[in-house]
């Protein structure tokens, strides 16, 4: 741990080459300041040096806190991030540490739960209406986004950020998974409102086209959380060699029936 009290830019150089122990492993730098500060990260040091519009626009969308942690990936020769103080006085620490992360690891069962059981889930109402509410929850932000949208005076800068939909409902949901605790303890009724208000709405518009019963339709749907699994068991592995061979090996079990069948229809 490093303590520093200027603006600074540090950059991160990863020397350890990754072993198979580090299949849920999780590298990162924490800065962990006494006021608000602001973090952008980079890939290289040459990134630091240029100006780009992007840069500067993403990082005033970066969330203003005073504990930030930044994903290392494993593969990754070096990481950069540039330290900007808002205050003056302000101290801060750089820390950077290695360390089992159960979330990889849930990430990857889910996985393997979402690809082995995805003919099962997708016949099933319950998970019909949860799946159903959960994503109309979600999708909430970007009606919202476009209402915004609407309203705004297309000449304004503002109208520029809200065209961009789903960049900006990412940087919401970002935002307010961050203050997820505090928004919890000040405005517990009125985020009890939206959640009773948007998740009957959405059980509503389930129960009105109902559960789906077309077969391609539950096929495409199957095929889908299929796809999700395979996806959130790569992310989940970080050793991609191992990721690739765990999504293989999946595949190959779940169609291990057809090779079996062709075999002993051979045989016979």
């Amino acid at each position: 741990m490093s303590h520093y009290g200027e603006s600074q830019r540090f950059c991160y150089t990863n020397t350890r080459v990754p072993q198979w122990n580090d299949i849920w492993t999780r590298t990162q730098i924490r800065v962990n300041s006494s006021r608000m500060i602001r973090v952008t990260q980079v890939d290289s040091e040459e990134e630091l040096e240029k100006f780009s519009v992007w840069n500067v626009l993403f990082s005033f969308l970066r969330g203003k806190l005073n504990d930030t942690s930044i994903d290392v990936d494993l593969y990754s020769n070096k990481t950069c991030l540039k330290v900007e103080l808002l205050e003056p006085g302000t101290k801060y620490s750089v820390v950077v540490f290695r360390r089992f992360d159960p979330k990889l690891f849930l990430v990857s069962f889910l996985g393997l739960l979402l690809f082995f059981c995805g003919d099962t889930l997708s016949r099933s109402q319950i998970f019909y209406y949860s799946a159903g509410i959960s994503v109309g929850l979600l999708a909430s932000l970007l009606v919202l986004v476009y209402m915004m949208s609407k309203v705004m005076p297309k000449k304004s800068p503002v109208y520029f950020l809200l065209v961009g939909g789903w960049s900006f409902s990412l940087y919401l949901l970002q935002l307010i998974f961050k203050n997820l605790r505090e928004i919890c303890k000040s405005y517990w009724q009125y985020l009890l409102g939206y959640l009773l208000f948007v998740g009957l709405l959405s059980f509503a518009v389930c129960y009105r086209y109902g559960p789906l019963e077309n077969e391609r339709s539950i096929n495409l749907l199957s095929w889908a959380l299929q796809l999700l699994g395979l996806l959130m068991i790569y992310s989940g592995v970080q050793i991609h060699p191992i990721a690739l061979a765990l999504v293989l090996i999946a595949v190959c079990t779940k169609n291990l029936d057809y090779p079996l069948q062709w075999a002993f229809a051979a045989y016979r």
